[in-house]
């Protein structure tokens, strides 16, 4: 796994918290100048905005400003009780509208992961494309395709299924079961033992009854295809879902304005898996889409 140099540290990033929606309180997380044109870093299923810690700590926020988010739920995010708080697909519309407004960023570019794919076309969704510049998807096709997974026969998926059980179930010690396991599925090779530890503790701040509802919600955006008329990038992980990787081909090879890349020996996280490559590209995308918006 390729290394980073950091340049900065948690210690240089900026904190608040935002209010979502019906009230929850969001951890919000930014570093660089605020005149800086905008990254909105959005984190996947069980984890949190230090998913993106190689992003947040790298030169990137030496001319962007970026900002990265807890998902309700999740890290130090409020975690409400009711299922209907996250099986709407409008709560994540309307969480990530509050960040944006928060924070005042205009037009960012946005990097989903996962999970985040999912809450990316929510905002979409309910607020269009028009107040975005452009998006990388990474690890997720946001549904813009039916979502379809490797069979049971394939031993990643036979252990994501145990994963999601034991995720999911009331008991304590099954939670901290599935987050030692669930690590090893994040990328094609081992993280570093540092690394292990923190997304295994970040996994289990998620209570397993945010995890029952999180998965019962609308997972099917192939009605936004035609709605997506900005740059979209997918910035996919060769070890990763197969059938993910043949969606996005599909998408890029039929769209003009969408376009892939597949990072070889990486997984679901090439953002963590590559990060000094991912960043590079993340800064070149970024400059096109602004310039191309500059232009019109």
């Amino acid at each position: 796994m390729a290394a980073l140099l950091p340049q900065r540290s948690p210690a240089d990033w900026d904190y608040r918290t935002v209010e979502g929606a019906g009230g929850v309180p969001l951890n919000v997380v930014s570093v660089g100048d605020p005149a800086s044109p905008a990254i909105l870093l959005i984190h996947g299923f069980g984890q949190s905005h230090y998913s993106f810690v190689h992003q947040l700590n790298s030169d990137l926020a030496d001319d962007n400003f970026l900002v990265a988010f807890d998902l309700r739920g999740h890290g130090a995010s409020g975690k409400p009780w009711a299922a209907e708080d996250y099986t709407e697909h409008t709560v994540w519309a309307e969480d990530v509208a509050a960040v944006v407004s928060a924070t005042g960023i205009e037009r960012p570019v946005v990097v989903a992961w996962s999970y985040g794919t999912m809450i990316a076309m929510d905002y979409i969704r309910e607020h269009g494309t028009g107040d975005i510049s452009g998006i990388i998807l990474t690890g997720g096709q946001g549904g813009l395709k039916p979502l379809r997974m490797p069979g049971t026969d394939d031993p990643d998926m036979a252990e994501l299924g145990e994963i999601r059980v034991l995720q999911q179930s009331r008991d304590l010690a099954d939670n901290i079961r599935a987050g030692e396991r669930v690590i090893d599925l994040l990328t094609a090779s081992p993280l570093p033992e540092r690394e292990r530890e923190l997304f295994r503790s970040l996994g289990l701040m998620v209570p397993a009854y945010v995890r029952r509802a999180m998965v019962h919600r609308r997972l099917d955006n192939q009605d936004l295809v035609d709605r997506l008329s900005l740059p979209v990038l997918f910035a996919l992980g060769a070890e990763d879902n197969p059938f993910q990787l043949e969606d996005a081909a599909e998408l890029a090879a039929s769209r003009e304005n969408v376009s892939l890349t597949i990072y070889e020996e990486a997984g679901h996280s090439v953002f963590l898996e590559q990060p000094q490559r991912f960043n590079d590209q993340l800064r070149r995308f970024a400059e096109r889409v602004r310039a191309s918006a500059s232009l019109e």
